[in-house]
């Protein structure tokens, strides 16, 4: 934080709405404290704003941030209300500054579907279990058994075999196999998690850490070898002290690779105890049997029989961009500036959360609220001046952006860019602002000064109206929404105040957020968005900006090791099949605990280079290879 000049500016209240009076108190607490910072000295000739007109448009930002950043919008996520009630808010500000909104169908919206949660269609999944006495009992979906993503969808009518921890192990120091003397061919084959031995610190397995043989995907897909109906998977005896009674979600055990699968049910350990105990057999004895002499003792449970059906889908979300178009003029009016923003968050928390366990509003003010307020501050000046402006004047359109289901993938940018509502060879530049509202020491980043030759020298000459410490930063890749077009050839600038301890929690309120800070971008942006699109030459696209190995993933710090919080589009990690909330153990050789150590092993590669990531995905870890492209 930076020392102000003026730590009492004289704001009337009569320039608040009233929503904004009710947090009053924290405005003062921010003014008190000094956010609203002084540029640094400028040079004669840039423009400066005064003191009247800057204090104007902390007004405007702060009653904009905290109305979206307010606990009416429950967090801005995909699938909620408070998205919607952004977007209409985005819509209004755009309609009341005067650019045009009729773009698709009369509307601001640019609609698209995102992939929901995976679920269980109630309707289409079921579970009964005959007896030999002919007695037939219906089990409840979510209750007593949970359909499973790892396996297939379909139906299934046959008897059971209990197979132990179906695992079929045959590889020198282990010898041991479930299915050894039985046909399970057309059957339904019941089996334990994990594997035995798990305690013992000298199993065969590999001694008290998981074997191959305890993933579930190893056991999915040797049921399928097997000739299996269907796989009923049952807790063993320690996994269910650990979460007693519990069902593994729909999505909890992964999903199985490849198209040789078969439907996948759990089913909770103590009707499966009941089932077995009615066949003579102590499911807790089975599995100290097994401990102790590492023989199988698997049977056919005989007049016993399963009959259900799996349907698993991923619920599909609407969402939409919204965009307000400034139309350009002469010569250069039929190509584009765009300046965007992503104006969704991670709602109540769950997926994208660093809170984790927490069921609380994730407000967003920085991420992205911030950014938000900065495009609609910069589209406000941009307006102003062209009203000022000659109506000779030529120059360029400028499309101001809000993207949606960027905390999802970037999924609203990659929608558009491959969905433009204007041609993305008429697109000479995007400019996008994500977390802008942490400037803290004075200190801004920005992305992209190497994706134009003209790019790093415009914002040495924007930065005498900002006076930031700039951190420059010359790729084009990375985790917002400018990735998405540079990725087709658009020169990008990034503009970043940095991460903080509230990133992704509840803590991210706009009480925290430096209001003066976002002003100053938002004059930067302004500066360098007008003059982009009056310089008659283009940018020129530089695409081989940095030799720099990355991933392709943003990384929360996690306690052990580093989880894969989004997988960028277009990147490594995204083509070699690494996804969110993957934990990396190691890249290559090394081992990975830190960012510190993601960054030194991948400086040991180059683009062409084999890289080999293993991963922790839910009980398993899995390793990933892939070339690296150019």
């Amino acid at each position: 934080m930076v020392s102000s000049s003026h730590s009492n500016p004289h704001i009337p209240m009569s320039l608040f709405p009233l929503h904004l009076r009710r947090h009053w108190a924290a405005l003062t607490l921010l003014l008190g404290a000094g956010w609203f910072v002084q540029p640094a000295a400028l040079a004669e000739d840039r423009p400066v704003a005064s003191d009247a007109s800057r204090a104007e448009a902390e007004t405007r930002i702060y009653s904009d941030i905290s109305y979206l950043a307010s606990d009416e919008m429950r967090g801005r996520s995909a699938d909620t209300p408070g998205l919607k009630k952004a977007s209409e808010f985005l819509a209004q500000r755009f309609k009341d500054l005067g650019l045009e909104t009729d773009l698709f169908d009369g509307q601001p919206y640019q609609f698209f579907e995102l992939d929901g949660p995976t679920e269980a269609i109630p309707e289409s999944n079921h579970l009964a279990i005959t007896k030999p006495d002919g007695t037939r009992v219906e089990l409840k979906l979510a209750e007593q058994f949970q359909s499973l993503s790892l396996g297939s969808n379909g139906v299934f009518d046959a008897g059971i075999v209990f197979a132990g921890y179906g695992i079929t192990a045959n590889d020198g120091s282990i010898q041991y196999d479930d299915y050894a003397g039985l046909d399970v061919q057309g059957k339904v084959v019941l089996v334990l998690r994990k594997e035995p031995q798990s305690n013992d610190p000298n199993s065969v397995f590999a001694g008290t850490e998981p074997s191959q043989y305890a993933f579930f995907t190893t056991k999915e897909s040797n049921a399928a070898k097997h000739g299996a109906a269907a796989l009923i998977l049952i807790n063993d005896a320690a996994s269910e002290a650990a979460n007693p009674g519990a069902l593994l979600p729909v999505s909890g055990s992964g999903a199985a690779v490849g198209d040789d699968k078969v439907p996948t049910v759990f089913v909770s350990r103590a009707i499966a105890e009941a089932w077995l105990s009615e066949c003579g057999k102590s499911l807790a004895e089975i599995e100290k049997e097994i401990d102790s002499d590492l023989k199988p003792r698997s049977f056919e449970m005989s007049g016993w029989k399963a009959e259900g059906k799996t349907e698993i889908a991923r619920r599909k979300i609407p969402s939409m961009n919204v965009l307000g178009y400034l139309p350009g003029n002469g010569e250069l009016a039929d190509e584009l500036v765009i300046v965007g923003a992503h104006f969704d968050h991670v709602g109540m928390g769950g997926f994208g959360s660093l809170a984790p366990g927490t069921y609380e509003i994730h407000n967003g003010a920085d991420d992205n609220a911030s950014g938000t307020v900065g495009m609609l501050e910069t589209a406000k000046r941009i307006t102003e001046m062209v009203r000022q402006q000659s109506p000779d004047t030529p120059r360029r359109g400028i499309l101001f952006m809000a993207f949606s289901a960027e905390e999802l993938g970037l999924i609203g940018s990659e929608y558009y860019v491959n969905h433009p509502r204007f041609a993305l060879d008429k697109t000479v530049a995007m400019l996008n602002l994500d977390m802008v509202g942490r400037v803290s020491d004075n200190v801004l980043t920005v992305y992209g000064t190497g994706t134009a030759r003209e790019f790093d020298a415009l914002l040495t000459e924007a930065n005498e109206i900002g006076g930031f410490e700039i951190k420059r930063q010359p790729e084009g890749v990375g985790p917002s929404d400018h990735q998405s077009f540079f990725m087709k050839g658009i020169p990008v600038y990034h503009f970043f105040s940095g991460f903080h301890p509230d990133y992704h929690r509840p803590s991210d309120d706009f009480d925290k957020i430096n209001v003066n800070g976002i002003v100053r971008v938002a004059e930067m942006v302004t500066f360098m968005t007008d003059k982009i699109a009056r310089t008659t030459e283009r940018p020129f696209f530089l695409r081989s900006t940095t030799s720099k190995v990355r991933l392709g993933v943003r990384i929360r710090q996690s306690e052990p090791g580093l989880v894969v919080d989004r997988v960028m589009p277009g990147g490594w990690a995204k083509k070699a099949g690494i996804v969110p909330n993957d934990r990396i153990l190691k890249i290559g050789s090394e081992s990975v605990v830190g960012r510190e150590d993601m960054d030194e092993a991948l400086s040991k590669y180059k683009p062409g280079d084999m890289l080999e990531v293993e991963v922790e995905r839910g009980s398993e870890n899995v390793t990933i290879r892939g070339e690296i492209g150019g």
